[in-house]
C-alpha cells in the first residue's frame, strides 16, 4: 500500500499554535462521548466511534465513573484513552475520519500524551498511521506499517504524568479514511513495559479563509480578520503586521500571507462601510465665512441634526457644536464637530521699492491677528534689503493664512562700480588699500593690478577684493598702475557678466 510521505517536524512543536481552529476530522477526539459509561478497563469501544484494531485491550476512562486507573485529569473535558506496551503486547486506537482526505491536501495532526512511566518510554515509536481501509489483526503484535506521523519530541527524560503535545503534518495521497494511533517499530526490553495516556486528538486541513467580503456600518465599526491556520509558522499582512489576527478600522482591501511547513497560503478580503462619512476635525472659520457640513446622500436614509434638521447638508453660520445621527436600516452612525469663529489675519509689506546705487531699504511689516513668518525663513520680522529681489511673507491663524510680497529693484538709476583713482599705503590707517564698491546688485568676482608696462602685480578671485600696494611681499614704488575688476550684475532676475578697468596712483 502506498502512503503519504510527511513525518513529524519535531522542532515545530514549540512554534505551533495552542488553539486549533477549523473542522476536526477526528470524531470524538477528546473522548467525551460514550455509548455506556466505562466502569472498568478494556472498554475503548464505548468511546464511539473509536475501535480496537487488534486483540490487545486499550482502555477508555471517563469521569462519569471514578476509577483509580485515571492517574491524572484529562487534558480537557472528562475523558481520555489509555494504552499499554510490552513485549508481544501492543495496544492501539483506531477511528474512521469524518471525511476522506483529499489528494495533495496538507493536514495538521495533533494529540496530547502523558507518560505514566517515562523512564521506560521508547523514543520515536509513538505515531499515527492513515489508511484507506481499517487495520484489523487477530494478534497483539506490533503493526507492520509505516506511520506518516512519528513523534520525535517525547523522551524517557520527560516528567511523569504531564501532558505533552505531539504534532506533525501529512500530505494526503487521497481517500484515507482511518487513523490508527499507537507504538510502532520497537518492543520494550524485558520487563520494560509502560503505559501512556492520550487525549484531544485532532486532524485539521491546512487552509486559510478570511471569509467573504464584508460591509460594516460606519467608521466607528471594527472588524477582526482571523487568519489562524493550523501549523502556521509566520503571518504577514499587507500592512506589515505579523499577528494571526488584524483589527480593521477603515474600509479597504486586506490581504495576508501565511507560511506553513506544507505550503504558503494567501487570501484577500474587501471591507466596505455602509455609511462612510466624517464631519471632519474641529474647525475655526474667519468671521463672516460659512461652511456646509455634508453627509453622503444615500437612499432610504434618515438624517437628524442636533436641532432636528433632516437634510444631508447643513449650513453653518455661527459658532457651536454640530452633530448628526444617520440611520440606514439597522445601521446608526453619529458624528460631531466644533466650529469656532475668529478675525482673519492682516499683513502689509508696503509698496514696491526702486532703489539706486548702494541705497538700502528696511521692510517693516504691519501684522495683526496672526503669526508672522518670511517664506525664506529670515529670522527677524523687520529686514534691511540692499539687493534686488521679491520678498514674501505670510501671517497665519486658525481661520486663514494671508501672504504678501514686495519687489525691491535697483532700476531707478544705473547700478555702477566705483573705484578710487589713488591710495596711500603708508600705514596711517587711512586709505591704505585700494578697493572698489558698487550698488547692492553688483558682486565682484576678481581683482587684478598691473604696472605701467603691463606686468601683473596682484590678482585675487576671493574676497576681500583689495590691494595693499605690495608685490611679492615688497612695497611697490609710487606711480601709476592699472586695475581690472570682473563682476556680476544681478537685476530683474537676470545675471550679467561684465568688467571695468581704470588707472590708479600709488602715493607714499
Amino acid at each position: 500500500m502506498k502512503t503519504a510521505i510527511i513525518g513529524l517536524i519535531g522542532w515545530l512543536a514549540i512554534l505551533l499554535p495552542r488553539t486549533i481552529t477549523g473542522q476536526n476530522l477526528i470524531p470524538n477526539g477528546g473522548f467525551e462521548t460514550y455509548q455506556n459509561c466505562p466502569h472498568q478497563d478494556n472498554l475503548l469501544n464505548e468511546a464511539i466511534p473509536w475501535f480496537n484494531p487488534t486483540h490487545a485491550t486499550p482502555d477508555f476512562y471517563h469521569q462519569c465513573f471514578q476509577t483509580g486507573q485515571m492517574a491524572l485529569p484529562p487534558h480537557s473535558g472528562q475523558g481520555l484513552a489509555h494504552l499499554f506496551l510490552d513485549r508481544g503486547w501492543s495496544e492501539y486506537l483506531a477511528v474512521p475520519l469524518r471525511n476522506p482526505l483529499e489528494a495533495d491536501q496538507c493536514y495538521y495532526f495533533e494529540m496530547y500524551v502523558a507518560l505514566e512511566t517515562p523512564g521506560k518510554f521508547l523514543d520515536q515509536t509513538l505515531g499515527a498511521y492513515f489508511s484507506t481501509e481499517p487495520i484489523s489483526t487477530t494478534t497483539t503484535e506490533l503493526l507492520n506499517v509505516k506511520p506518516q506521523i512519528l513523534d520525535t519530541q517525547l523522551t524517557s527524560r520527560d516528567p511523569a504524568l504531564k501532558w505533552e503535545r505531539v504534532s506533525g503534518f501529512i500530505t494526503a495521497i487521497g481517500g484515507e479514511k482511518y487513523v490508527t494511533i499507537g507504538s510502532y517499530y520497537k518492543y520494550p526490553p524485558l520487563l520494560g513495559f509502560y503505559y501512556l495516556f492520550i487525549d484531544d486528538i485532532s486532524l485539521l486541513p491546512v487552509k486559510l479563509d478570511l471569509g467573504r467580503d464584508t460591509t460594516l456600518c460606519g467608521r466607528r465599526s471594527t472588524y477582526t480578520l482571523n487568519a489562524e491556520t493550523p501549523g502556521a509558522l509566520n503571518y504577514r499582512w499587507n500592512d506589515g503586521s505579523t499577528a494571526s489576527t488584524l483589527n480593521v478600522t477603515k474600509p479597504g482591501t486586506y490581504s495576508v500571507r501565511v507560511i506553513t511547513p506544507c505550503k504558503t497560503l494567501t487570501d484577500t478580503i474587501t471591507v466596505d462601510y455602509s455609511l462612510d462619512f466624517d464631519l471632519g476635525a474641529d474647525t475655526t472659520l474667519c468671521n463672516g465665512q460659512t461652511l456646509k457640513l455634508t453627509v453622503p446622500n444615500h437612499p432610504n436614509t434618515v438624517y437628524q441634526w442636533q436641532d432636528g434638521f433632516s437634510q444631508n447638508v447643513y449650513p453653518v453660520k455661527q459658532a457651536g457644536q454640530y452633530s448628526v445621527l444617520v440611520t440606514q436600516a439597522s445601521c446608526q452612525i453619529t458624528d460631531s464637530i466644533q466650529i469656532r469663529y475668529t478675525d482673519p489675519p492682516h499683513l502689509e509689506l508696503g509698496p514696491n521699492q526702486d532703489l539706486c546705487g548702494a541705497e538700502s531699504f528696511t521692510i517693516k511689516p504691519i501684522v495683526a491677528d496672526g503669526q508672522f513668518s518670511w517664506l525664506d525663513q529670515f529670522p527677524t520680522q523687520d529686514r534691511t534689503i540692499n539687493h534686488a529681489g521679491i520678498f514674501r511673507a505670510s501671517v497665519r491663524n486658525e481661520c486663514a493664512t494671508l501672504t504678501d510680497s514686495v519687489v525691491i529693484s535697483y532700476g531707478a538709476c544705473d547700478c555702477a562700480l566705483y573705484a578710487p583713482n589713488s591710495f596711500t599705503p603708508n600705514g596711517d590707517g587711512q586709505n591704505d588699500v585700494f578697493t572698489a564698491f558698487g550698488c547692492g546688485d553688483i558682486t565682484i568676482t576678481s581683482l587684478a593690478v598691473f604696472d605701467r608696462w603691463g606686468e601683473l602685480m596682484f590678482r585675487t578671485d576671493t574676497p576681500p577684493f583689495q590691494w595693499d600696494g605690495t608685490f611679492r611681499g615688497r612695497q611697490c614704488t609710487p606711480g601709476v598702475y592699472a586695475w581690472r575688476i570682473q563682476y556680476q550684475l544681478n537685476q530683474r532676475n537676470k545675471i550679467l557678466l561684465d568688467q571695468k578697468q581704470g588707472a590708479l596712483s600709488l602715493i607714499r
